[in-house]
């Protein structure tokens, strides 16, 4: 083995350690940092995870039952599947957190034992449905005005419809299938104003709306883009507005009531490297977060972008060290932006910060606007999500084969708490 083959190995092994020693730092400070935060070992990684809106509460045992959406990433060494998994949430908030995660039960089920030392819910994550598909499933998103029915673009650049409610127990594929793109696809995301209409995205550069009701395009633009088109969003509050962001450093505003031929407004960002990922914010019409392959994440103002300059940036967020995966603005409070990076952590950000002065041992830890870092996964973050009834709470994926669900501790969002940490943690 050469000179350079040992450095490399022991490089490895370097890093594979301190990704260790970070790990078990973070499970040792969870009390501090979380109301309730549990893992779930899954038998193959999920490159997806969305909360289902539907939810039980039962005030008599103080927990919340709950389902998520997940997917798998097998890389062709197994079926891949659309997951529908169930859980519970404590419905009252406790004092202290336990930490404690579980492989997959015999190998086949996906399984968590772990539960908040303070509360009688079982927080154990099973998987209740799975629905085959022909390829890994990059992104589930149900569709806002029927949570029974989940889109899933894939690693082929398929898009499959399934009815996750259906009570036919031994159908377990899509009710509907469309082949929009030639290639890989992220970019996913159903219109909050009409129904059916499913945007689409992919590496084959083209932007597609189908209307799943009548299985036709409505919207397609494949010259918008030079590079992949790596996410694209419909605007939350704008009926005709959509977002895409890709690899040649563009972000796109288009405008249905406009010709489909070129977007309306861009950004150029000339250091980014490409852009990955978008979020519109569900309080403020023209505010729109990017995140990067530099791994920064820009703030803009999409009433300022022009044509193709760099007008309309606000901000520059930076705390992550890799590439952002993820972005989503909290659907409760104003000006909180979710980023998830390549640098295994998750990032919560309170844009009402910006701009404040820090002491220099605050600057040390960060930007005024770093409100919370979740650095208990292991592998990239690959989708994270808020909880839409339970305020402060998030579910994370990683390609460590681990989903996350967590809510942030009250020592955290009440600063004026006192928090009694012992001097060697």
């Amino acid at each position: 083995m050469s000179a350079e083959e040992l450095l490399s190995k022991f490089d490895e092994g370097t890093q594979e350690l301190t990704i260790k020693e970070e790990y078990q730092l973070w499970r040792k400070n969870c009390r501090y940092m979380y109301e309730f935060v549990t893992e779930t070992a899954l038998t193959w990684p999920s490159l997806t995870v969305q909360w289902l809106p539907n939810h039980t509460s039962n005030e008599a045992d103080g927990v919340i039952d709950c389902k998520l959406l997940l997917g798998t990433h097998t890389s062709g060494e197994d079926v891949d599947y659309l997951k529908v998994a169930q859980t519970q949430l404590p419905a009252n908030k406790s004092q202290q957190v336990s930490v404690k995660s579980t492989s997959p039960t015999n190998g086949k089920d996906d399984a968590t034992k772990t539960k908040d030392s303070k509360s009688a819910h079982s927080s154990r994550v099973k998987i209740i449905r799975k629905f085959k598909n022909g390829a890994e499933i990059n992104r589930a998103r149900y569709m806002p005005q029927d949570s029974s029915i989940v889109a899933t673009i894939n690693g082929k650049g398929d898009i499959d419809l399934y009815n996750i409610d259906s009570s036919k127990d031994s159908s377990n594929s899509s009710i509907a299938q469309f082949q929009p793109h030639t290639d890989n696809g992220y970019g996913i995301s159903w219109s909050p104003f009409q129904k059916g209409h499913l945007l689409s995205s992919s590496d084959d550069k083209s932007i597609v709306i189908t209307d799943t009701n009548t299985k036709l395009e409505v919207f397609k633009n494949t010259t918008a883009s030079k590079d992949i088109v790596n996410d694209s969003k419909f605007h939350p509050l704008s009926q005709n507005v959509f977002g895409t962001v890709s690899e040649d450093k563009f972000v796109h505003i288009f405008d249905l009531r406009v010709n489909a031929d070129k977007p309306v407004s861009s950004y150029y960002s000339e250091d980014s490297k490409g852009i990955n990922s978008l979020a519109f914010s569900p309080f403020s019409t023209n505010l729109m977060a990017i995140g990067n392959t530099n791994s920064n994440i820009c703030l803009l103002d999409i009433r300022k972008m022009s044509s193709s300059s760099s007008d309309g940036l606000l901000h520059t967020l930076m705390g992550h060290s890799a590439s952002i995966t993820s972005l989503e603005f909290s659907p409760h409070k104003d000006g909180i932006l979710a980023s998830g990076s390549e640098d295994r952590r998750l990032i919560l950000w309170d844009l009402s910060k910006t701009g404040e002065e820090q002491t220099q041992e605050d600057a040390e830890d960060g930007c005024p606007e770093l409100f919370m870092m979740h650095a208990g996964h292991t592998g990239s973050v690959m989708d994270l999500n808020w909880c839409p009834y339970k305020d402060w709470t998030l579910a994370s994926v990683a390609d460590d084969n681990i989903v996350h669900l967590w809510e942030v501790g009250k020592s955290i969002l009440n600063d004026k708490v006192e928090i009694d940490i012992n001097e060697l943690e």
